[in-house]
């Protein structure tokens, strides 16, 4: 029996989906608020995320400690931006990415995940 009913059962599974590594397609920043309000957050500036390099933008949430990092991070393929791989250390954070215009999640490896709050 399912206690929150289907709109509850296929809101765990997407949250699933995207914690895994899924796609955020469609989703809304309320949703990945939900979804990532166990995981480190940070706020910062729309000036300090838009438009600026990805390994900055790390480093500045506290996803990463340094910009070599990050750099590192990022040339062995383990930097995600809304969990798409940062395909180089010149990936620049695009204004569309940033949710809602005000949600960006950064992950680094498998799991570590961190919520960018742009306020």
């Amino acid at each position: 029996r399912l206690v929150h009913g289907q709109s509850g059962l296929d809101a765990a599974l997407r949250a699933t989906d995207v914690l895994f590594g899924g796609s955020m397609a469609g989703l809304q920043a309320t949703d990945l608020v939900d979804i990532f309000a166990d995981v480190p957050s940070t706020e910062l500036a729309p000036d300090k995320v838009a438009d600026r390099p990805a390994i900055e933008v790390a480093v500045a949430a506290g996803l990463c400690a340094s910009k070599g990092e990050a750099r590192r991070l990022a040339t062995g393929g383990g930097l995600y931006i809304n969990n798409e791989r940062a395909s180089s250390a010149d990936v620049v954070v695009q204004r569309n990415q940033i949710i809602d215009g005000r949600i960006l999640v950064m992950r680094s490896g498998r799991k570590s995940f961190h919520l960018v709050k742009i306020v």
